[in-house]
């Protein structure tokens, strides 16, 4: 066997480019080691973390490796529980409920369970409290992208799935070439906010008690936590810092090449083929990055198949898949319920036994901690909308402010405000306001970004020909806005409403019990009831709060939200609205 030299030349001598990704990558396998030897070392549910400015940036990247993890955990499963979800014509309606419970299970609901369980699992090293961690974080950022591809696929265009049928497109080439570039848009500004969430409940992800154990990750989200415990300001202020460093870094470097890419993938909207500037088109000038762009085109010029040999062997997989499926799908769909209702049976015996020893009055006092929390949500959406429905779409419509916007409203909408909830909250109450009302404004800086990215997200999709109708017939105020913008952002708005409203449900346990310190803010609701019950592993307790919260989301889901999902994927669409 002879090898050929791949033909790489370097055109450019290098530059400080290479030499700060150089670096870069030193201390990416350094901090990589770093995070791999704290996951298999010795097991501590505590650790002392350092406040020095030295210590910083290695949490940092502890932080980051987890958001990024438990971010590839979402988005696999965004897809796949999606695709069948939207596909599935007996299964639809009960993956949908089971994904409305899902997400009306709020965070410290699930701390006991995780952390118990897992660091059970693995008793001698960290790789349970790790994941646990992960998983908390999964759960700040899955539901929303479901959401979201789930409404793209069942709102692609009747013409364009004929043309599907037309054509003879398999499954796999109808998700490959039609339903994931469709819903591209709108899941990508998803994933954003979804990273938004993760680092929402940071603090609450790496730094947590249940009763007498302390449990405690080495990260940014335990720093500024321990920084709050300690009242170092100086830790404090370095930790916030930091924390926006991150958010700008992957939003310069991810998203927005992200945002330019997925402009291929839009239907003729007003969206513009030039690229935006970002951070990454400097990378374009890296030798090193150039040397790795052509070593990678060789290998690909000498390892690409013959055509028609490649199109016989995937003909000859997809038989061999279809028998093995046809053999063993049933069996293997069997095992799967079975697995299911043993665990539903189990769970729910164990959780009757939980409720059955709390009394009536607890019941009746959760209640109307439920029904307060509820108005918080209520109040906060509305108010959200007021002002994220006209600049979403005022942005969306705009493609060169949306290039210049989106860092903005990216960068903003990510940052974690429950680091500075204890800050805020005793600002408002030094201003005469109290946390019961305070806690709405809380929660309205957790919420009403999801409307607000949706809103663009449709606002961008709303094809040329409507805005020619518009000026055809001279469509002006509120006749515009009911007969082409509300009608085109529908759907990515009512996606929006639902995400926006489970995520004031979710943040409630963060806005309406704050801590600063010795100084405790406490606000009476649900999530204040979970929080304090988690704390003080009053398992009774937290399983009756969490039940009639989950019971009241599912309920509002189906009454509600569930209408205005199934008016968005009948009346308007972009197939049925002109």
């Amino acid at each position: 066997m002879s090898f050929t030299r791949a033909p790489v030349r370097i055109v450019r001598s290098f530059t400080i480019i290479d030499l700060l990704l150089f670096f870069g990558i030193l201390f990416f396998f350094y901090s990589f080691a770093g995070v791999a030897g704290e996951m298999t070392g010795p097991f501590r549910s505590k650790i002392e973390i350092d406040l020095s400015l030295r210590a910083l940036p290695f949490y940092a990247f502890f932080s980051l490796m987890r958001g990024f993890t438990a971010y590839g955990l979402s988005l696999i499963f965004s897809l796949f529980y999606g695709y069948f979800a939207a596909h599935s014509k007996h299964g639809e309606k009960i993956l949908i409920a089971i994904l409305d419970i899902l997400q009306s299970i709020p965070i410290m609901a699930l701390l006991p369970a995780l952390v118990l369980s897992l660091v059970a699992l693995f008793p001698h090293n960290n790789v349970g409290l790790e994941a646990a961690s992960i998983l908390m974080i999964f759960n700040g950022q899955v539901w929303n992208m479901i959401f979201s591809f789930y409404s793209s696929v069942k709102t692609v265009p009747l013409e364009i799935r004929e043309v599907t049928q037309v054509y003879q497109f398999s499954k796999w080439d109808t998700l490959r070439k039609v339903e994931i570039p469709l819903s591209m848009n709108g899941l990508l500004w998803n994933s954003m906010l979804s990273m938004a969430g993760g680092w929402f409940f940071l603090m609450v992800a790496e730094s947590f008690t249940l009763g007498d154990k302390d449990f405690r990750l080495p990260g940014i989200g335990s720093y500024i936590a321990v920084a709050y415990e300690t009242q170092n300001n100086r830790a404090m202020v370095a930790g916030l810092i930091a924390m926006l460093l991150i958010i700008i870094v992957v939003d310069r470097f991810l998203w927005a090449p992200l945002v330019n890419w997925s402009e291929r993938f839009r239907l003729e909207t007003l969206a513009e083929k030039e690229l935006g500037r970002n951070w990454a088109a400097w990378a374009r000038k890296s030798v090193i990055l150039r040397l790795l762009a052509e070593i990678s085109d060789w290998v690909k010029r000498r390892t690409r198949p013959d055509t028609v040999a490649a199109i016989r062997e995937r003909k000859a997989q997809g038989r061999t898949v279809a028998s093995v499926s046809s053999r063993w799908g049933p069996i293997a769909k069997w095992l799967l319920i079975a697995v299911l209702v043993i665990g539903i049976v189990r769970g729910a015996s164990q959780l009757l036994g939980l409720l059955w020893v709390n009394t009536p009055s607890t019941y009746m006092e959760l209640l109307r901690d439920t029904f307060l929390t509820l108005l918080r949500v209520i109040v906060s959406v509305v108010l959200g909308s007021l002002w994220t429905i006209p600049l979403g779409v005022w942005i969306g419509i705009h493609p060169k402010w949306t290039q210049r916007l989106q860092p903005i409203v990216q960068v903003t909408a990510s940052f974690p405000y429950p680091m500075v909830y204890p800050l805020l909250a005793t600002f408002l109450v030094s201003l005469g306001v109290e946390i019961d009302l305070g806690a709405v404004a809380l929660m309205i800086l957790g919420s009403q970004w999801y409307i607000l990215f949706n809103v663009i997200s449709g606002a961008t999709r709303i094809p040329l020909a409507f805005f020619d109708i518009a000026q055809i017939f001279r469509l002006r105020g509120w006749t515009y806005w009911r007969s082409i913008i509300l009608p085109g952002i529908f759907p990515d708005l009512v996606t929006g409403w639902i995400t926006a409203a489970g995520g004031a449900w979710n943040a409630c346990i963060v806005t309406e019990l704050v801590q600063n310190g010795p100084t405790r803010f406490m606000a009476s609701g649900i999530g204040a009831s979970i929080t304090q019950a988690a704390t003080q592993a009053d398992y009774p307790r937290l399983a009756a709060a969490v039940v009639i919260m989950t019971a009241t989301v599912v309920g509002l889901n189906f009454i509600f939200w569930g209408q205005l999902y199934r008016l968005a994927d009948t009346k308007y669409r972009l197939d049925s609205v002109t």
